[in-house]
């Protein structure tokens, strides 16, 4: 085989060869520059993602503060009304008692017996 038959040949297959490589560096080069502005631009979006994740994250905790005082809030008001019908209820106890005991006395039903008696004497004169 002569060179001259085969030279067409090589010369169009070290032209692609050529124009292959050529192509890929161009590709990558763009992919590259791609990439790098991807990621710039990206860069601002996750920023602006972290700050807005700061934000809630900081109004998670106010909110959880705050019901944490309107909880503590109510557990006293609680514990207050529960110790003061404690002291109500013992404030009726003693009362009941020392009414009962009073009124149990033979003196004291004499005493209000003649009380009510004067009374009605004083409603009749009147």
């Amino acid at each position: 085989m002569e060179l001259s038959t085969i030279a067409p040949y090589i010369v169009s297959i070290i032209a692609s060869i050529v124009s292959g490589i050529s192509s890929y560096l161009v590709a990558r080069n763009k992919s590259a520059s791609d990439i790098q502005t991807l990621k710039e631009s990206n860069e601002h979006e996750i920023e602006k993602l972290m700050k807005q994740h700061e934000v809630d994250l900081d109004n998670l905790k106010e909110t959880h503060k705050l019901e944490m005082e309107k909880l503590e809030a109510e557990h006293r008001y609680s514990l207050e009304l529960a110790n003061s019908n404690a002291q109500n209820e013992m404030t009726k106890q003693l009362m009941g008692s020392l009414v009962g005991n009073l009124m149990a006395a033979p003196q004291m039903q004499d005493l209000f017996a003649n009380a009510l008696a004067d009374s009605i004497k004083k409603g009749q004169q009147e």
